[in-house]
């Protein structure tokens, strides 16, 4: 998926088809909501150096989408290739990872709290993705750390070194499990997942699992599991699972670029980069098994760019070619699409409020 999911190749497609074509989407703004309730939230990342991510707003009674509404609110832009969302404690965290920033918004109305600069000594560290755990917010940063955001104060309270270019982030039992994809040395990429401990936040364990790990998501039995990206051309993106108790690495060569759970059902969604075709399948946390491996095998969706569990099926998150405003597709539980909202420029995560 560009720039995350993404990284030497995909950013380069981004640079040159933001000076091909006119990225201003057509989605309608509507005026801001009286409330944000009974609703999904969705992050669209705009296009690489454009400064042009935003927020959509869907009311899930009328299907209207509110577009641009972080603009609205706070009357200012969002920033540069909004990457992930994070709802947690009231506050939704947005990770811009080209502006360098961390966006905190009040849950109830969406206006900002705080913003958070991303830029240590100077360097900016681009923040990526999240994890929470008791009063801290974790965000991995290409420049090589994991910053602890205290979620009272929000401030950076601790930098924990890892290894290059940190993406996927997720929490299992006591531990952190962090993905060094290495992605922005293409070529030369990194293949480690590091373990830091809760406790004394250090890093205490390193696993080998293959070229440009990214996206990561633990179960509910013991195990952590990481897209490892490869080149997306000739190494192949699969999914890996780490078993934290055996420290066992078991790559289940399962297509993969990114991952979501729901209950014991985690839908992994897989995007060919050779020949642009999509795939959705089901894996069985529970009995470590593949439940679905053709969930979904959809001309309807052009680029899949993610996926999230929503009442029982998924919504797929459609890119469009990464040019033009994009849609979220609606499967249900049998995978059978039921309906498309448009949104806008690369939709890229999504909350349900």
């Amino acid at each position: 998926m560009n720039f995350k999911k993404k990284y030497t190749i995909i950013l380069c497609l981004l640079c040159f088809t933001s000076l091909m074509f006119s990225c201003k989407k057509d989605v309608v703004e509507n005026p801001i909501p009286n409330q944000f309730s009974d609703g999904l939230l969705v992050l669209n990342e705009g296009l690489f150096h454009q400064n042009n991510s935003t927020l959509d707003w869907i009311d899930l009674k009328t299907e209207e989408v509110s577009s641009n509404i972080f603009e609205s609110i706070n009357q200012r832009l969002l920033g540069d290739t909004g990457n992930d969302l994070l709802l947690y404690g009231g506050k939704i965290y947005i990770a811009a990872t080209t502006s360098s920033t961390v966006e905190i918004l009040n849950r109830n109305d969406l206006k900002s709290i705080k913003q958070i600069s991303f830029n240590y000594n100077n360097q900016a560290q681009e923040p990526r993705y999240f994890a929470k755990h008791k009063n801290k917010v974790f965000v991995t940063s290409f420049d090589g750390y994991v910053s602890a955001i205290d979620t009272t104060t929000l401030n950076v309270t601790k930098r924990i070194k890892v290894g290059r270019n940190p993406d996927g982030i997720c929490i299992s039992g006591n531990s952190i499990f962090v993905a060094n994809s290495g992605g922005l040395d293409f070529g030369n990429m990194d293949s480690t997942v590091m373990q830091i401990d809760l406790n004394t936040l250090e890093v205490v364990d390193t696993f080998v699992v293959g070229e440009n790990p990214g996206r990561m998501i633990a179960d509910d039995y013991g195990n952590a599991y990481v897209v490892k990206q490869g080149d997306y051309i000739n190494n192949p993106s699969e999914l890996v699972k780490i078993n934290t108790q055996t420290k066992e690495i078991v790559n289940l060569q399962i297509p993969a670029t990114s991952i979501a759970k729901d209950g014991d059902k985690l839908y992994i969604s897989h995007y060919d980069f050779n020949t642009g075709n999509s795939i959705v399948s089901i894996y069985n946390s529970a009995s470590q098994s593949l439940e679905n491996p053709n969930f979904i095998n959809s001309n309807s969706i052009e680029t899949l760019y993610g996926i999230f569990p929503f009442e029982g099926g998924i919504i797929c998150l459609d890119a469009m070619n990464y040019t033009n405003s994009g849609y979220l597709r609606f499967f249900d539980s049998n995978g059978t699409l039921k309906k498309s909202i448009h949104v806008g420029l690369n939709p890229t995560a999504i909350l349900k409020l």
